[in-house]
């Protein structure tokens, strides 16, 4: 499997990559690219089965999306900044424990890599991503239609008419991963030191991280900011100018570990 970038903005500048997860297409970062193009080089990609993506009938391992963005991460030449939202930090994450030199600094949005929800939570969380699960398993116009009833319930940004069944096999995956083993060994060990900036949605019924990787946040000098929001962070209004001032604030850390 193989990401195609989409590449915008000052080819001398620092390469800044955005992943995505559900149900959302690289249109999720626009505003943030508008933002940031003068300055830096802003790579985007879609993920198979989403809107711009490569079509997938069985959708994508874990594996296969976490290959590909290893690829992509190394492509870029020099070490770049990820700014990972919903699935894209589960899969880039992974992605950077397997190749940290690619990787000068982190703005993970929403989701953590190390997540140990409570028995009501999980149980709310199995119920969600059952739901979803069996979408994709039935797909055609059902599948669709439980898709993005999901999505409307959930606040999704996304159109309606860009919501899909398919784009699901995420929520088969995880389970896959966490059966076999896979989900532990992607991050065993992966506590990250370089410059790190974490923003979740202070207004849902749960947080998709825990207090442990907080705590490891602030212990390297990282910031950690709570946002008057749902899950989708990226949408709101004081995204684009914390994450600005954040890339001012690192960018001496990020320009040294590049010149490494």
């Amino acid at each position: 499997m193989h990401l195609d970038p989409i590449i915008e903005g000052n080819e001398h500048g620092e390469t800044l990559v955005f992943v995505q997860g559900w149900p959302d297409d690289s249109s999720l970062w626009d505003e943030a690219v508008a933002a940031l193009k003068d300055r830096y080089r802003c790579v985007r990609v879609n993920m198979p089965n989403y809107p711009g993506g490569a079509d997938a009938p069985g959708g994508c391992t874990t594996e296969e999306i976490v290959d590909a963005l290893v690829e992509l991460l190394r492509a870029q030449g020099k070490p770049v900044t990820l700014v990972l939202h919903d699935w894209g930090s589960y899969w880039g994450h992974a992605a950077h424990h397997r190749c940290p030199e690619a990787v000068s600094r982190l703005c993970g949005i929403d989701v953590a890599p190390h997540f140990k929800p409570n028995a009501k939570e999980m149980a709310a969380i199995v119920a969600y991503q059952s739901w979803l699960f069996g979408a994709f398993v039935i797909g055609g116009s059902v599948g669709d239609w439980m898709t993005r009833r999901f999505a409307k319930l959930g606040g999704a940004p996304a159109p309606e008419e860009k919501i899909r069944a398919r784009m699901n096999y995420p929520y088969r995956n995880i389970w896959l991963d966490l059966f076999s083993g896979r989900a532990a060994k992607m991050t065993k060990g992966y506590w990250p030191k370089l410059p790190l900036l974490f923003l979740y949605g202070e207004r849902k019924p749960w947080n998709f991280h825990s207090h442990h990787w907080v705590d490891h946040v602030r212990s390297v000098g990282g910031e950690v900011v709570a946002v008057p929001s749902g899950h989708w962070v990226p949408r709101h209004p004081s995204f684009v100018p914390t994450l600005t001032r954040w890339l001012d604030a690192t960018s001496a850390a990020s320009s040294s570990r590049a010149a490494e």
